[in-house]
């Protein structure tokens, strides 16, 4: 290799370690986005700092530092942890601490045992067992995003400029990159081992694009994003006009006390498939009863009983949020079919935008 080849690569690593420091102190000062995500993103960032670190340090000097060279080694470990965990926040069902913990333990366990030399596992058994939860981590990461199509579909079409958004392309490029460690590995173990250089190029390169998207999580560039028109919001599933009256005031009260112990264990105004017959069908009534409470005793409709439990849903994220979430960011977190059924709903119940509500509380 040429003098001024290694140059160039120095600079090449050189930039990519700039660049995920840079990402990292936005991630950090920035005040937009959910907490939760944008420390497992910040987390990601600073493990594909090393690389880069590692690749350089080898150009540099003759001898390397063993423990970096083992954590760069190691990175396929944690990519599936991070896409699930990702992939479980924008359908908005985050998972626990404890839960964050057990998916860190096998990078954990495998830097651990390479880093101590403690020759408890072979290298072709560490091997397969990487093999497996690299598979296993995709076919759930599929099964998810194929159970939840629906709300998928929502995020895509008509919140594009929500941090969410942004991270249907991370997940999408960790998915791409344990597909390309898998082929990595493979060669590995068909005797064909790729050289360093073109390992460390193959991880900054990684880095470079996940670091773009994280940037773009958090600045949302608008020229990426198409304001959509609002939607039907009041679609005729609900007649006009009830055939009888079914409920006594006693089983009304009783079937409203069901409904909002409903509403406050399982919020289902969340759910993007909600409907009249579903509701009810959770409460074990017909959809004429519930159309009828919420009708006759409670003098509203099916959809502005929703829409309200959104709006109150939304009222929490503005007051208690302290500016982490952006205005999209709360109406998909509400439940709402898209940013501008928010600002009408909004509009409607306290005669402010969003935004001047979220000063105004400021």
């Amino acid at each position: 290799m040429t003098q001024t080849s290694i140059e160039l690569l120095k600079v090449w690593f050189i930039f990519s370690f700039s660049l995920g420091c840079w990402t990292c102190i936005n991630l950090l000062v920035s005040r937009r986005g959910d907490k939760r995500v944008k420390y497992t993103i910040l987390s990601l960032i600073l493990l594909l700092l090393v690389p880069p670190l590692n690749a350089y340090v080898n150009l540099i000097s003759p001898e390397p530092i063993h423990w970096l060279l083992i954590l760069s080694q190691k990175l396929t470990w944690v990519y599936g942890p991070v896409m699930v965990v990702l992939i479980r926040h924008i359908l908005l069902r985050p998972i626990s601490r404890l839960s964050y913990t057990l998916q860190a333990l096998p990078l954990l366990i495998s830097v651990t045992h390479d880093s101590l030399n403690l020759q408890w596992i072979s290298s072709p058994i560490l091997i397969s067992l990487l093999f497996i939860q690299v598979f296993c981590y995709l076919a759930y990461a599929a099964w998810l995003l194929k159970s939840e199509r629906a709300q998928l579909l929502k995020l895509t079409t008509q919140f594009k400029n929500t941090s969410y958004y942004w991270l249907i392309y991370l997940i999408a490029s960790l998915f791409l990159v344990m597909l390309i460690d898998v082929s990595v590995l493979t060669s590995m173990l068909m005797s064909y081992i790729p050289s360093f250089v073109a390992l460390a190029a193959i991880a900054s390169f990684i880095a470079i694009f996940i670091n773009s998207i994280a940037l773009f999580s958090i600045y949302q560039p608008n020229v990426f994003f198409h304001e959509v028109g609002e939607p039907n919001e009041n679609p005729m599933t609900e007649k006009q006009h009830l055939r009888s009256i079914e409920l006594s005031p006693e089983a009304a009260k009783q079937l409203d006390e069901q409904l909002a112990e409903l509403v406050k264990n399982h919020k289902p105004h969340l759910d993007e498939d909600i409907s009249l017959p579903k509701l009810a069908s959770l409460l074990g009534v017909t959809s004429h009863q519930l159309s009828e409470l919420l009708n006759i005793h409670k003098s509203t409709s099916f959809y502005d009983f929703l829409n309200d439990l959104r709006y109150q849903e939304s009222l929490h994220f503005l007051t208690a949020n302290e500016g982490e979430l952006t205005i999209s960011d709360i109406a998909y977190r509400s439940g709402f079919n898209n940013r501008n059924s928010f600002y009408k709903v909004f509009k409607e119940k306290t005669g402010l935008t969003p935004s001047q509500y979220k000063k105004s509380v400021g």
